[in-house]
């Protein structure tokens, strides 16, 4: 399967130390070059442009053309180039938070996760602590509500209890 992440997760991710799980779970990220760009440019954070830095290796960059697409258009570029790049990619699965940007992708028949899914498979997987990386992620600007952390931990106690 192969990974394609758009910023924001991975940005998260570096904030709150968990980002190297995403490796051991997937192996590599690809990411589109506009997402690249945003990692690495001069407004990302050090921390995130350093982690690009240390990883070069396991982030495969992708040049990605946009069409004129009405449902593209209306997203970031980076969302938009992330999605597209996961349509272009079979059997891939797309890592994005946003909301609209999720939503465009499921319209389009894309396999999403987010940084809270890598959190919980990370966790069930034994790459890190689920509720140290929650209570983290909680103390960041992250938008996470109750309905949402209340699904993520029954997830991840069930996927445990699987193991």
């Amino acid at each position: 399967m192969i990974v394609i992440a758009d910023t924001s997760p991975l940005n998260y991710a570096v904030m709150i130390g968990v980002a190297d799980a995403l490796f051991a779970l997937y192996g590599q990220i690809v990411v589109p070059s506009e997402v690249h760009a945003e990692l690495t440019g001069s407004g990302a954070p050090a921390a995130l442009r350093l982690w690009v830095e240390n990883h070069r290796n396991q982030i495969e960059v992708r040049d990605v053309k946009l069409p004129d697409d009405p449902g593209l258009n209306k997203l970031h570029a980076g969302e938009a180039q992330a999605i597209f790049l996961a349509l272009q990619t079979p059997n891939s699965l797309l890592i994005i938070d946003e909301r609209e940007g999720r939503a465009e992708a499921r319209r389009r028949g894309i396999a999403v996760t987010g940084l809270l899914g890598v959190i919980r498979d990370g966790a069930i997987r034994g790459h890190l602590d689920f509720e140290d990386a929650l209570e983290k992620l909680k103390g960041t600007d992250f938008r996470l509500s109750s309905e949402i952390e209340a699904i993520v931990r029954e997830q991840y106690r069930s996927g445990r209890a699987e193991e």
